[in-house]
């Protein structure tokens, strides 16, 4: 028995005729009757029964059916896959984030994305605010932490905890910090005012907190540097703030308590919306994505 002849069986059982499946498969008629009595006569069955508007199964051939069946829909599906990744995609893909993660994710992911499909052009936006969805002129937009309601699509792509952290020098002349809810008696350093700091105490205790910082920035390099000059106690990421805490320049307060993160967000339109080049560079990123504490961090 060939595989092939078993392939072409299954595919006029699901067109349900002879002639419908020679042109899905660009066989004549004739040699896909001829192939399926090669196949009858290997198996030394009979498969299908002919009669005057319509085919239908013996039971051999509900057999053979129920056998292979999926088996060689999965087969057809995973050439299908392997035939959309050698496709020459062109055109015009658009990208909004945030600046530390254009350069250190999307921006090096979707750079090796245009490698491999030279047809394809690039255009990075540095952006950080909600509106993407109402602009008109993004494909691909990359956000942290909860999102407004939309019809975009929006994908949990990875995590990102926080601690604060701040200078010895800064902490030298304060009372040692040990809860939470000594914060409001110092200067705070938020990347986002609008955010509340919710902790979570090893032993289940929570506390919430809304910032009145002194220091207010979307940009994460400007509250980094601000706790570097000893400004005051700043929430960071905690891969960013690895180097800065490795080196003894920043320490981290309060390691008991745990800090909510934010998550990080892949947002586009819906899939019916996208072009085959954007859907292909989405799936590349989710299939090349890594946490930023494990990208080499550059500042």
């Amino acid at each position: 028995m060939k595989l092939d002849d078993l392939d072409l069986f299954l595919s006029v059982v699901k067109a349900g005729s002879f002639a419908i499946a020679a042109r899905q498969r660009a066989v004549p008629t004739s040699t896909l009757s001829r192939r399926i009595q090669q196949l009858e006569s290997d198996t030394g069955r009979k498969l299908l029964l002919r009669h005057a508007k319509e085919l239908s199964l013996t039971k051999d051939g509900q057999l053979l059916v129920q056998q292979f069946s999926s088996l060689f829909d999965d087969i057809h599906l995973r050439l299908e896959n392997v035939d959309k990744e050698k496709e020459d995609f062109s055109g015009l893909i658009v990208i909004n984030a945030p600046i530390i993660p254009l350069q250190h994710q999307i921006g090096p992911i979707a750079l090796e994305f245009a490698k491999q499909h030279p047809q394809v052009q690039l255009r990075f936006q540095l952006g950080n605010q909600n509106d993407y969805y109402m602009r008109g002129d993004i494909d691909i937009a990359l956000r942290f932490g909860h999102q407004p309601a939309s019809d975009w699509v929006g994908r949990k792509l990875s995590h990102n905890p926080s601690i604060l952290c701040a200078t010895p020098s800064y902490l030298q002349n304060k009372p040692a910090l040990t809860h939470p809810n000594q914060l409001s008696c110092y200067d705070l350093l938020s990347p986002n005012p609008k955010q509340r700091w919710v902790f979570t105490h090893t032993e289940d205790d929570t506390f919430k907190l809304s910032p009145n910082a002194r220091i207010q920035s979307d940009e994460l390099e400007c509250i980094h540097n601000a706790a570097l000059t000893g400004l005051g106690i700043a929430r960071l990421p905690q891969w960013y703030a690895t180097t800065s805490l490795q080196s003894g320049e920043l320490v981290q307060l309060l390691p008991d308590w745990q800090m909510e993160g934010s998550d990080v967000f892949m947002l586009h339109p819906q899939r019916k919306l996208l072009s085959e080049r954007t859907q292909a560079l989405i799936d590349f990123i989710f299939q090349q994505w890594r946490p930023l504490d494990s990208c080499k961090k550059i500042i």
